[in-house]
């Protein structure tokens, strides 16, 4: 797509976002939607869709349904649910499995739909008054339903132009196998075995229970709301639900129970601990560093308060000791005071949670006071007092860090106690920062190179931030500029698999689509193309040893990594009998086993990679890897 092209969608955008009265990077929109459409192949109103939702995500403003017209979709046969994607109409046969009360006037209907594929919600616009009730229980075929997604959930919306009609055959209907948690994504869960091994206090008059659900990838918080008919699960046993939704909040997965089904399988276990109530007798005092979830008893300074950021929370805040430093809450509680910063306290059998990989404790169980002892505590990862050398923003990690960068843009300050915030960015990336009001302390000029000295890196939902305050920070000359680069995230692991699609790749010539033809040339959107033009690329899978990552390898980074070019992939391709699949075999030789670093992006799912290079790590640790993972072709096309 050329520039002018990519620059009416920037447009777009932009207006969107300024209509919610912020100021967007209209050249950070550009570069993201130029990424994904010319160097990965992505549909243009799906990079649009997504480009646009980031932002949205990004100066916190609520999306809503209209926020990218859906392209006009082809006919097609009947589509199983698991084939489905946002954007297209499609034909479904389906069974009624869940009926929701609708939170809109606008709805008139809304639940869950399933095949043995998978499951997806669904909504009926009251405008839509010629389609009668859907009942439970009771099969479909739904003609022309638009598969949409909001906050990356995909559902099926019913409208005046859909067409309904119950199936009279008696089919049974058989639930996909069960998935792990950790493979979950926002949607419909159509199958998952767990146990129950957490219950939490209920922090709400309509909630009926709540706390975590594991198996043996994972564990995941869900709800259940009061309901009637509803009764609550037992802590430790094992259930099989089916049809459960599958929310995100603050960046994490969670359950909602209430649009499932589940049966108790008492002849299953599954071996995860349950975490038992609050210990009757005190437990040991633990270090931080030894912490694990459950109950501990820990001897800590309060070193750092935080904002609240709910109406429910009294104090949050770090607590540490020598060994390190950890997050800790304090729920509104008639019974319970407020920690004072820099007091050293005895804290007895409090809560140990897990959030986003990191732990945290959680006051209102434990019992707590000032410890009279005397002795103090030095505290792990308090400022340094000598400056730190300067760091990449892409290589940064929670504690302090010195930088060189750019104050690239400027946001709208969202509290009265904040003085500034925006982003900064060096040749690597960029990262937000904060600075709260402090009479010592000056606003950044936008535009300006700064070298900031032992700034405080935090975290928060997987973000990382900058917090100037203890910070010192002076500008350059004005003629001093960096060039700043887009905020990137490193993978590193074995390429375990070169999927299917991979290698010399013929797309569709039709302005705005670029789809990946099939081998007969056929595009599913407009048909068959013979005036097609080439790519070059790499669909693969990356194992770091914890986690499997789909990866997309555009044409630049695919020549570098195999040493074939474009035009070398096309004469292979003409002069062997394997046509395409020569180019395919040869990538696969080249490239699988090996052990890579990657840089790129999350696009729903697959990793974008931007840069890529060989790295040589222990032999054994990579055989291993191979061994488990199986380095074989395989995947559909795409």
């Amino acid at each position: 797509m050329d520039q002018s092209q990519i620059q009416q969608i920037t447009d777009r955008i932009s207006h969107k976002l300024e209509s919610k009265g912020v100021s967007p990077d209209r050249q950070s929109i550009t570069d993201k939607l130029a990424s994904y459409i010319n160097e990965f192949g992505v549909v243009a109103y799906e990079a649009e869709r997504k480009v646009l939702s980031d932002q949205m995500r990004q100066y916190d403003i609520p999306e809503d349904d209209s926020s990218v017209t859906p392209p006009s979709v082809p006919e097609g046969g009947v589509y199983s649910l698991s084939e489905i994607q946002p954007g297209e109409w499609v034909t479904v046969e389906v069974k009624v499995v869940s009926l929701q009360t609708p939170t809109s006037p606008s709805i008139a209907q809304t639940g869950v739909l399933a095949d043995s594929s998978g499951a997806v919600r669904f909504v009926v616009f009251a405008k839509a008054s010629e389609i009668p009730p859907l009942e439970l229980e009771q099969w479909y075929r739904i003609e022309s339903a638009v598969v949409d997604s909001f906050r990356e959930v995909p559902s099926l919306k019913l409208h005046s132009g859909s067409r309904v009609t119950p199936i009279a055959d008696d089919r049974s209907l058989m639930p996909a196998p069960p998935m792990h948690l950790s493979d979950l994504t926002p949607g419909v869960a159509a199958s998952i075995q767990v146990k129950f091994v957490e219950e939490w206090e209920t922090r709400s008059d309509r909630m009926l229970q709540t706390g975590l659900v594991a198996d043996t990838s994972g564990k995941m918080k869900f709800i259940l709301w009061k309901d009637e008919g509803r009764e609550k699960l037992t802590l430790g046993s094992v259930y099989n639900i089916f049809y459960a939704s599958v929310d995100t909040f603050g960046g994490r997965l969670s359950l909602a129970l209430n649009s499932g089904v589940w049966m108790e399988d008492e002849d299953t276990d599954i071996p995860v601990p349950v975490v038992m109530p609050v210990p009757k007798e005190d437990l040991p005092v633990t270090n931080i560093r030894d912490l694990s979830t459950g109950y501990a008893s820990v001897r800590v300074k309060f070193v750092e308060e935080w904002e609240s950021r709910s109406d429910r929370m009294m104090q949050s805040g770090l607590v540490g000791d020598e060994t390190g430093r950890i997050k800790f809450v304090l729920w509104k509680d008639d019974t319970k005071e407020k920690l004072v910063p820099g007091q050293i306290y005895l804290i007895k059998n409090a809560k140990v949670d897990e959030y986003n990989g990191r732990l945290s404790l959680g006051l209102n169980s434990a019992e707590y006071s000032a410890a009279d002892d005397g002795d103090d505590i030095a505290v792990q990862g308090i400022a340094p007092s000598a400056p730190l050398p300067v760091t990449s923003i892409r290589d940064l990690a929670v504690g302090f860090a010195s930088l060189h960068v750019k104050f690239v843009e400027e946001w709208e300050s969202r509290s009265e106690r904040m003085l500034q915030t925006g982003l900064l960015g060096d040749e690597t990336g960029r990262i937000k920062f904060v600075l709260w009001k402090d009479d010592t302390k000056e606003k950044l000029e936008p535009g300006r190179v700064y070298r900031v000295t032992n700034a405080k890196v935090d975290e928060y939902n997987g973000r990382l931030s900058l917090v100037l305050n203890n910070a010192v920070y002076e500008a350059d000359e004005p003629d001093v500029d960096i060039a700043v680069g887009t905020a990137l995230d490193a993978y590193a692991g074995t390429i375990v698999q070169i999927s299917g699609g991979s290698g010399l790749v013929k797309r569709c010539p039709v302005e705005g689509c670029n789809r990946v033809l099939s081998r007969q040339n056929f595009c599913p959107i407009h048909e068959i193309q013979n005036d097609y033009h080439y790519d070059l690329r790499i669909k693969a899978v990356l194992d770091d040893g914890h986690k499997a990552y789909n990866v997309l390898i555009g044409r630049d980074v695919t020549e570098a990594l195999t040493g074939m070019t474009m035009d070398q992939a096309i004469d292979l391709a003409s002069e062997s009998p394997l046509g395409l699949e020569e180019v395919q075999a040869q990538f696969t030789e080249k490239v699988c086993g090996r052990y890579v670093r990657c840089f790129g992006n999350d696009f729903e799912g697959r990793i974008l990679v931007k840069s890529a290079e060989f790295i040589h790590p222990d032999p054994s640790a990579t055989a291993e890897l191979m061994n488990r993972a199986g380095a074989s072709l395989g995947g559909e096309e795409q």
